[in-house]
């Protein structure tokens, strides 16, 4: 007879972090490592970049330094899927027993073949559980992304992040009006009229509203809207919804994560650099379309 499947209690939960670039989710993970919960948690970090800066920022508040994973070869929810099944595994066969599990995507990631990893791959199905999707969404910036054009059939990532989270965390409310910031609040809920909308500042939130709180469930995530699921998604997809939801297996569409045109440069410079310099790049820079700038610099 077959062993009995691990229930949901035996499972190590996993919080997915999503949100466009520069909505705080690093930030958010720091005040999750730095809270007082008493949990061992481990941290995937997803960089689009070949350059992280991210980790080290995370590595700063993490007891072991292990307990980082790294992918910087690409978007999570698409070419480096394999390497977060890793991850996971590597992470499972550790002597060290993990109580959460956070991973944080590049603000370029669509969720849905994300959370799908957790159901196509038997071994993570065993070992993990999806507790929550948490999207952190930008007060002043979130309305343009949402509203930004794509080609026909193309995901827009913003737009995927909101519909597919459980809770969202709308930050940076100190930048909007109180108009300003009940329009975003509309917007969303047109969206995703489910998830729990938690408005913050700085990323700092209750950590006890984001964490341990079951609120994933992949039936009525496909049921509100079922779209964001890529062609080879979409096919294994249906193997983790149960066999009665006739309804969500038909609704299923099929999109392509679309990045073209989107890339990313890293610069890597020893010993100090000229501040005027530096400046002066990065006005250059800035006139052109940049999604997103991060750096670690030391100047004279």
């Amino acid at each position: 007879m077959d062993d009995a499947a691990p229930s949901d209690a035996e499972k190590v939960p996993v919080t997915i972090i999503t949100g466009f670039l520069g909505a705080g989710k690093t930030t958010l993970v720091n005040h999750i490592l730095k809270g007082d919960h008493g949990m061992i948690i481990a941290v995937i970090e997803n960089e689009f970049g070949a350059v992280s800066i991210d980790d080290a920022l995370v590595g700063e508040n993490m007891k072991e330094k292990e307990d980082v994973i790294t992918m910087d070869n690409g978007c999570v929810c698409c070419t480096v899927r394999g390497d977060l099944v890793r991850a996971l595994l590597t992470l499972k066969d550790r002597p060290k027993k993990f109580d959460h599990i956070i991973i944080e995507t590049t603000g370029l990631a669509d969720p849905a073949p994300v959370a799908f990893t957790f159901f196509i791959n038997p071994e993570i199905a065993d070992a993990f559980r999806i507790d929550s999707i948490l999207c952190l969404a930008d007060a002043k910036h979130i309305a343009l992304h949402l509203e930004e054009e794509k080609a026909d059939g193309a995901v827009n990532e913003a737009v995927s992040q909101v519909a597919f989270a459980d809770r969202i965390l709308l930050n940076k409310i100190d930048l909007v009006s109180a108009e300003q910031l009940q329009d975003v609040v509309d917007t969303i809920h047109s969206i995703n009229a489910v998830a729990d909308v938690i408005q913050t500042t700085n990323s700092v939130v209750d950590l006890t509203r984001i964490l341990g709180v079951s609120s994933f469930s992949i039936e009525k995530t496909l049921e509100v809207d079922p779209e964001f699921l890529d062609e080879e998604d979409s096919l294994k997809a249906v193997e983790g919804v149960s066999a009665g939801n006739e309804t969500a297996k038909k609704k299923i569409k099929k999109k392509r994560h679309d990045l073209t045109g989107v890339s990313s440069v890293g610069i890597l410079a020893e010993g100090e650099l000229d501040f005027t310099a530096v400046n002066t790049f990065m006005m250059k820079l800035l006139q052109v379309i940049v999604f997103r700038v991060e750096q670690s610099v030391p100047v004279s």
